[in-house]
């Protein structure tokens, strides 16, 4: 049998390049040489493919164990109340040394109020049993109350409170005693 050897004019055409046809031409001869690849025979084996398997049912159980992660997260995550968006601190005055005071402002809700929670230490009940006020301030003075608490015997009061108020209109935070103006503590 013999092999009849392809045209190259035929398998490319005539209108190329010179530079284009010489390169086309040396593959073209180079392909003869080589010759046509080897027959499979009968006793060819198939080579499985299983790696790629693996790969995609590997990196498919990564994507599940991730999203499993991120709910799991975003559900405990969620038990322990809003997000906290500041921590302001707060210190007695000249003339109530020995209070602070750490007022934790939680992220605002769809309503626009600002969930609070004040931590108060050294701040006995007031002698007439008045209760303190949290306030913020504009330039210094009261400006919008964010609620009234007692506090403890012992001088340590944690209390939840609320500012129903566009925070950026106020510049500081103080708490008195309910009918007073005199700051106890003060940001």
């Amino acid at each position: 049998m013999s092999e009849r050897r392809p045209n190259f004019d035929d398998l490319v055409g005539t209108d190329l390049e010179a530079g284009e046809r010489a390169r086309l031409l040396r593959v073209h001869e180079l392909l003869i040489q080589a010759g046509p690849p080897p027959e499979l025979g009968a006793d060819a084996t198939v080579v499985a493919l299983r790696p790629r398997r693996r790969r995609v049912a590997l990196a498919g159980l990564a994507a599940a164990l991730g999203v499993g992660l991120f709910a799991t997260g975003a559900i405990v995550g969620n038990r322990g109340g809003p997000g906290t968006f500041a921590v302001v601190t707060m210190t007695g005055t000249a003339y109530t040394t020995g209070l602070n005071a750490s007022l934790t402002i939680f992220d605002v809700d769809d309503a626009g109020n600002w969930p609070m929670e004040l931590e108060v230490e050294g701040l006995e009940p007031s002698p007439d049993r008045r209760p303190f006020e949290l306030w913020l301030t504009r330039k210094g003075k009261l400006a919008a109350l964010c609620g009234s608490f007692l506090a403890e015997a012992d001088g340590r009061t944690v209390v939840p409170l609320n500012a129903p108020y566009r925070l950026k209109d106020f510049d500081g935070w103080v708490v008195v005693v309910e009918g007073s103006e005199s700051p106890l503590l003060t940001t």
